[in-house]
């Protein structure tokens, strides 16, 4: 069965310099004038840019090279540009010349996601120049049936790349994804992707609103509960351990469910004024530089004010007896500078970033807090006192509601059982972006059908739920 494969190109010229012609210019022509040539560079044998005279998807529109040699280097007095080619069609004062990155589309094909890719075709061989009258590029495949294509663009200048799309199954991507979402609700208007109202930035800004009135409507989406995450392993004289990015609204424990290290039973949370009183007189910094048994003669730390003048240092549960320069530093070195003079036993060493505690004493964390050490550095969850040897290398697990996931490509997938009434809100702003936004959003069909599959979707999550009905005891005694 044959596979048409759609290469768009609406985003070609997104960003990229542009300017306009200052006079007609004829078909066969090889130089033209501007009103800017800023962008435009001198060039070196074979070399040379790719520049589009025309507006994507529009007739007459050419894709061209820009001269290679040295001796047509872009005029500053006269803002002429001269091509490596003659232009094919006749182009009319003030019309738009944009300097792209490519000007080839080349289409692969791999029997699994991340299998070896091979060229689709041989005749015409690929890649194949872009057609900028096209916002998008089509070829038909019949050689195919199964497996996945992977497109990219081609440059002709230097013969680079830019990197593979996401790959495209043979099948076509599943209702759930980003792209199919797009799809239907471009379809279903009789529109396209213009690259100029209609743009994908536009869509995917469109459902990004969408999931995120859902995933922000009252209550929690069960569907966003994560369980037995493998966060790290337990590290010996470990205080903390770095929250997932994942984690919805992770500077307080509001969406932390549970936290344990191995088989043992979750810990309890607790205040941080709590966890402040557990550690009183435990002053604690990390490591800057490392630490080898033999060789370092100094316990370098980030921040060492609060140790004392002669004080044991435990690092990953060793102890180092340390005592604090006073001669020859001055200033955060005469702190952060500890001389050792009390050795661990047998070849022992650490690394940049190890925990260094004064007075501490291992075990195992039965309580656990959540903040952020700075106001916007990582929230880190802390426990109660630092982790015992007979721990070491055992999984912290955390059961958690992570937050709304993104996406950055089409044939990401959403994670919602619900996802139909997505189409509905791309439709209702798609027409509303037509209409400049006239339009009262609120008063459209499909909008109406948005808020209809919301409401469902939020009905079905609470009809899952367990029923606990608690009787007014009092009401039922005799009157």
């Amino acid at each position: 069965m044959p596979k048409t494969i759609f290469t768009s190109i609406a985003d070609l010229t997104k960003d990229k310099p542009v300017t306009s012609l200052t006079e007609d210019v004829v078909a066969t022509g090889s130089t033209f004038r501007v009103q800017s040539i800023a962008g435009f560079v001198g060039v070196s044998t074979s070399s040379g840019q790719i520049v589009c005279i025309g507006k994507l998807g529009e007739e007459r529109t050419e894709l061209l090279r820009t001269a290679n040699t040295t001796a047509y280097n872009p005029s500053q007095y006269y803002k002429e540009v001269t091509l490596r080619d003659a232009m094919v069609f006749d182009h009319p004062q003030d019309t738009p010349v944009s300097i792209v990155d490519w000007n080839r589309v080349d289409i692969q094909t791999a029997s699994t996601v991340t299998g070896t890719k091979s060229t689709i075709v041989a005749s015409p061989s690929y890649p194949v120049f872009i057609r900028p009258d096209q916002l998008e590029n089509s070829y038909v495949d019949t050689t195919q049936t199964s497996g996945y294509y992977f497109v990219r663009f081609n440059e002709t200048v230097g013969d680079t790349n830019s990197d593979w799309s996401d790959a495209i199954p043979f099948g076509g991507f599943d209702d759930n994804t980003v792209a199919e979402i797009k799809r239907r609700a471009v379809e279903e208007l009789g529109e396209e992707v213009d690259g100029k109202t209609i743009t994908h930035e536009f869509l995917n800004k469109a459902l990004w609103q969408a999931r995120r009135e859902y995933h922000q409507s009252p209550g929690k989406r069960p569907f966003r509960r994560k369980f037995n995450t493998d966060i790290g392993n337990a590290l010996t004289g470990s205080f903390r351990i770095e929250l997932p990015t994942d984690v919805e609204k992770p500077f307080t424990a509001e969406n932390v469910y549970g936290v344990r290290i191995g088989a043992n039973q979750n810990m309890t949370y607790y205040d941080k004024k709590e966890w402040d009183a557990d550690w009183v007189d435990k002053p604690r910094t990390t490591l800057t530089h490392a630490y080898t048994y033999g060789l370092s003669t100094s316990l370098w730390v980030a921040n060492g004010r609060d140790f004392g003048e002669s004080a044991v240092i435990s690092v990953e549960g060793v102890n180092i007896g340390v005592t604090r320069y006073v001669n020859g530093l001055t200033g955060d070195s005469l702190y952060n500078s500890l001389r050792i003079h009390s050795h661990p036993t047998g070849g022992w060493s650490t690394s940049v970033g190890s925990d260094a505690i004064e007075n501490v004493s291992l075990g195992l964390p039965d309580k656990f807090t959540v903040f952020a050490d700075t106001e916007r550095g990582s929230a880190y969850i802390y426990f109660n006192r630092a982790i015992d040897t007979a721990y070491v290398n055992q999984n912290i697990y955390l059961d958690h509601y992570r937050n709304l996931p993104g996406y950055d490509s089409d044939a990401d997938v959403l994670d919602e059982p619900s996802y139909d009434f997505y189409v509905n809100y791309l439709k209702s702003k798609i027409k509303a972006k037509r209409n400049r936004g006239q339009d009262d959003i609120t008063k459209d069909s499909d909008f109406k059908l948005y808020q209809l599959g919301l409401a469902n979707a939020l009905a079905k999550e609470y009809l899952a739920t367990d029923i606990r009905i608690s009787p007014d005891v009092e009401s039922l005694e005799p009157q």
